[in-house]
């Protein structure tokens, strides 16, 4: 999950080169589309005219691609107001704070977010019928997540994997660590050189897979074991942090714990990047949207969303935001760099060995083990 700013030039021009070539094969042209677009019905069209033509939108800055949002204004005549926020935990508490906070529409929420604000009357339930995108073009594999099936209540805009990436330059391919998540934890010659990421969640379920325990254990013994691998990691690190990539490009740090999409925009920075799939596994989850419960203007974020699923709009999403596509056929349109890029496509039997999205995390024991482990560490 991205967590701030990005400068991207090289990327506007990876995208106009992707977009001018879809142009020309004529498989994004508007009339000549391979994937055809689904437009809302006219019943959603009609409310969005009651509502009034504006949508207010929570999000990350400087994330996604203003063209996407602007496009979106000149084609339906709605105004977008964006308010954005720090960190997922941010969010979550504002509307922990007033469930009835007026915005139509969060995006990129991780689902921690999902589960954990939901059984309080947050968000909205979503009318397929208002989705014919996402219902024709959303891959198989995310329409019946565990933690919301048939996904009522959000969608995923974008996948990711929890993962490392090391500058090749200063860190060995041939190390035997390389590869598993004892680099992290086990290479001793690198210290004061990695970083972990700065979220409790990721953190502690990156320990618990190195030591071959679910990601999502609420597990008390396999926890206090994670908190010990943690506690003897802590001496050897530069830092804690989400998005290292001043440290990463300037060379400070050689080893970074990180979200796919994450590695494989620094490597267009920095080509002696290298990104992983540990072999015990990784966590795999999604970047998710949904509408909350007071926004004012619920048809639009409808319209809003099903246009994000328009094969076209989310390839600009995916190749902006470099991480791996839900959308069914985003992918045959990215580079072949990237689809090479690891975490963005699995080989055969590896998605087995990883955690996906488990509620036993984020509430009850699980979740309240892991504050006091995290507040132990960030002593």
């Amino acid at each position: 999950m991205k967590r701030s700013s990005l400068k991207k030039s090289c990327l506007v021009l990876l995208f106009a080169t992707f977009f001018f070539w879809g142009v020309l094969s004529g498989s994004l042209v508007a009339g000549e589309k391979k994937y055809p677009d689904h437009p809302v019905p006219n019943s959603c069209m009609a409310q969005v005219e009651k509502e009034g033509k504006v949508l207010y939108i929570y999000d990350w800055a400087e994330w996604w691609p203003e063209e996407l949002f602007e496009n979106f204004t000149k084609e339906f005549g709605i105004k977008i107001v964006r308010d954005h926020y720090a960190n997922t935990e941010e969010m979550a508490t504002k509307f922990r704070l007033n469930k009835k906070t007026p915005y139509d529409l969060v995006l990129g929420a991780g689902p921690s977010a999902i589960i954990q604000l939901r059984p309080l009357g947050v968000i909205r339930k979503l009318d397929h019928e208002w989705l014919p995108n996402v219902d024709a073009y959303m891959m198989d594999e995310y329409k019946n997540m565990a933690f919301d099936p048939g996904n009522n209540y959000q969608l995923p805009d974008s996948a990711f994997m929890t993962t490392y990436t090391y500058n090749s330059k200063f860190v060995d391919e041939n190390d035997p660590k390389v590869g598993s998540w004892k680099l992290l934890f086990e290479g001793d010659e690198y210290a004061g050189k990695i970083t972990m990421i700065d979220n409790m969640y990721e953190t502690i379920g990156t320990a618990l897979m190195y030591l071959g325990y679910s990601y999502n254990s609420d597990n008390e013994a396999e926890l206090m074991e994670a908190r010990d691998v943690l506690l003897k990691q802590k001496p050897k690190l530069m830092a804690y942090d989400s998005w290292p990539r001043r440290s990463l490009i300037e060379e400070e740090s050689y080893i970074s714990h990180l979200w796919t999409g994450d590695g494989w925009l620094l490597s267009q920075d920095a080509p002696t990047m290298r990104g992983v799939l540990p072999e015990e596994g990784g966590y795999v989850a999604t970047n998710t949207d949904f509408i909350p419960i007071g926004g004012k203007h619920p048809a639009a974020a409808h319209l809003f969303l099903n246009y994000l699923f328009r094969t076209d709009v989310n390839s600009m999403l995916v190749e902006w935001i470099g991480y791996p596509p839900v959308h069914k056929h985003v992918m045959e349109f990215m580079s072949p760099e990237m689809k090479a890029w690891p975490g963005f496509i699995f080989p055969d039997g590896y998605i087995e060995k990883c955690s996906g999205v488990e509620e036993r995390a984020f509430i009850g024991k699980g979740k309240e083990l892991r504050i006091k482990i995290w507040e132990e560490i960030k002593q």
